[in-house]
């Protein structure tokens, strides 16, 4: 393939790029060595394809492949273009659409000789027909085509319970063999990282639930539950069966619950710094229901909503101790801008430890404050956590370094563009007359028209 001659067009570019990241010199997102095929191997370049979705036109499967394409920018063992428009607008040129049942031979040769690219992930997301809610058809591939002969990194059909299995089950054990990591292992951040997890702060105030005032845990809200209500219902502060020494939250979740809004107990908030990554760690133990934590990350914006004082100074007094609190009466609210979800797998009736990493940042905002949500949902029964932990592992990116803000991931226009594109249009404006200013034009020679 001529990149030269390609390079002259400009729909070409992404595959320019993509040439020149392989011959090595010229950085692309997530362009670090990483172990491919072996620990030193150089990253290889992963194209997403957009999902098959023949239910909606391709609306949800466009979703899933830019859902993929997120999660691959931000791993740092492969390399992927600078957005997924650059693949559509490639494949739409060459007019080929990639579906589960489109020959590998055919696949190989779009990433191979369109894309120069090693790596593809393509697939189908059907609804399932006469269900209700979020159960899907899903086949997802991942294949590596550098090879003589196409070598399977991952392949799945399955029908999800919910529509979370997608990124949080099946996307992330497809990108735990696409870049070689245990599955459900941490992340190797290097040794700095480690003395931090090992040596470094809790974040979370009272994640151990040994400390309490009037029965609320240090640190934790006084309410919990959709309904808001106090401590000692759906959820509550006791001993753990078996160890009285050690206290534990224990959300007792009935079956209409369970199947409808499910049981959440918040802690209070607490500082964050944009950028940074973080490890989140906590132990459980369920009966039947299933649990998840939610890491919801806060940044101020001006509002002109007005919350009664002597509310929020009573919400304060019933939940006394550090932590701050989302209830400022002020005009400024905090507004959630980032969440990880972390997915708790494990047996039941015993205790399980989860551990995983998240990194708050947004393209607009920057995630300033954070609190934890402990849930349960789908089945009736119990849930159990102890020992929340977060601790910063690595620090955020050198403040030194301005990051442009943009609206979302799906424009690479950044505020700053806006706001100047804005101030010229204006500008432009102000120097044309109106139309009721401009002379009247004069009619044309022969055409019957006088301005008489």
């Amino acid at each position: 393939m001529d990149i030269f001659r390609l390079g002259t067009n400009p729909n070409h570019a992404l595959v320019l790029a993509l040439a020149v990241v392989v011959l090595g010199v010229w950085p692309v997102r997530g362009a670090e060595e990483g172990p491919a095929d072996s620990p030193n191997a150089p990253a290889k370049v992963v194209i997403p394809f957009d999902f098959e979705s023949r239910w909606d036109n391709g609306r949800y499967g466009q979703m899933v492949g830019e859902m993929i394409w997120k999660k691959l920018s931000k791993e740092k063992r492969v390399v992927t273009t600078e957005s997924m428009l650059e693949i559509r607008d490639l494949c739409a040129e060459k007019q080929v659409r990639i579906t589960p049942e489109t020959p590998l031979e055919q696949v190989r040769q779009l990433v191979r000789e369109v894309f120069d690219a090693q790596v593809a992930i393509w697939g189908s997301i059907e609804r399932v027909p006469g269900t209700e809610g979020e159960i899907y058809d899903l086949v997802l591939k991942c294949y590596d085509f550098s090879g003589s002969e196409p070598r399977c990194i991952y392949e799945k059909r399955a029908r999800t319970n919910s529509v979370s299995e997608v990124p949080h089950l099946y996307v992330k054990e497809m990108l735990d063999k696409l870049c070689q990591r245990q599955p459900g292992g941490a992340a190797d951040f290097g040794p700095a990282a480690e003395e931090r997890w090992k040596t470094g702060p809790n974040l979370v105030v009272g994640g151990d639930f040994e400390k309490a005032v009037r029965g609320v845990p240090l640190g934790w809200e006084p309410r919990g539950g959709q309904q808001r209500e106090p401590l000692g219902n759906l959820v509550k502060w006791v001993p753990e069966a078996g160890n009285p020494t050690n206290h534990v939250i224990r959300l007792t979740i009935p079956k209409a619950v369970a199947e409808a809004e499910g049981v959440m107990y918040y802690s209070r908030e607490f500082p964050i710094e944009d950028g940074a990554t973080y490890r989140f760690q906590c132990r459980w133990r369920s009966n039947g229901p299933s649990p998840k934590v939610f890491i919801k990350c806060y940044d101020e914006v001006g509002t002109e909503y007005r919350r009664d004082a002597r509310a929020v100074a009573k919400e304060t007094a019933d939940a006394p101790g550090p932590g701050g609190s989302l209830n400022d009466p002020s005009g400024v609210q905090r507004r959630e801008v980032y969440r990880s979800q972390q997915n708790l797998k494990g047996p039941r009736n015993t205790w399980n430890v989860h551990t995983q990493e998240f990194t708050p940042k947004h393209t607009r905002y920057s995630p300033k404050w954070a609190r934890v949500m402990l849930y349960g949902y789908l089945q009736e029964g119990v849930v159990e956590f102890d020992d929340i932990v977060i601790k910063e592992i690595v620090p955020p990116p050198s403040q030194n370094i301005a990051r442009e803000k943009r609206h979302s991931l799906g424009t690479k226009v950044t505020l700053r563009e806006m706001e100047e594109n804005e101030r010229r249009s204006k500008e432009a404006r102000q120097r044309t007359p109106s139309k009721q200013a401009l002379p009247k034009e004069r009619g044309r020679p022969g055409d019957g028209s006088s301005d008489e």
